[in-house]
């Protein structure tokens, strides 16, 4: 029969509890970065989500490209439903940034930017 002494106590039953989660996390980190780099996980047919936009916790829109053309697909509590059929044109139009107006930012060093500024400031 064993004694008491021999068993481990609160603390260590602790400590060894975290020991094997902070492995088991460490394990599946590694699993999912080397498993990413493979390329697993990825859509590689001929259907692209281009973008998604969340409206509720159950709704959202999509932006699906197949065969060229592009699809607005709403999702929500019942089935999919195709909203329109959009253009090249328009999705390059709405997809294309333009500059914000104002000064462009100085490139360079952080100090150089913020010497500049300290000196301009006296």
């Amino acid at each position: 029969m064993e004694t008491a002494g021999e068993l481990p106590g609160l603390g260590g039953s602790l400590a060894v509890s975290l020991v094997s989660l902070g492995i088991v996390c460490l394990i599946a980190y590694v699993s999912l970065r080397f498993l990413s780099r493979r390329g697993v996980g990825r859509a590689n047919g001929p259907i692209k989500v281009l973008a998604r936009c969340p409206l509720e916790p159950r709704r959202s829109l999509y932006l699906v490209e197949t065969s060229g053309r592009s699809f607005l697909v709403g999702v929500g509590d019942g089935p999919m439903t195709m909203l329109a059929e959009v253009g090249t044109s328009e999705l390059l139009s709405a997809t294309t940034i333009a500059p914000a107006p104002g000064p462009a930012p100085p490139v360079g060093r952080f100090s150089g930017v913020l010497g500049g500024r300290a000196g301009s400031s006296e």
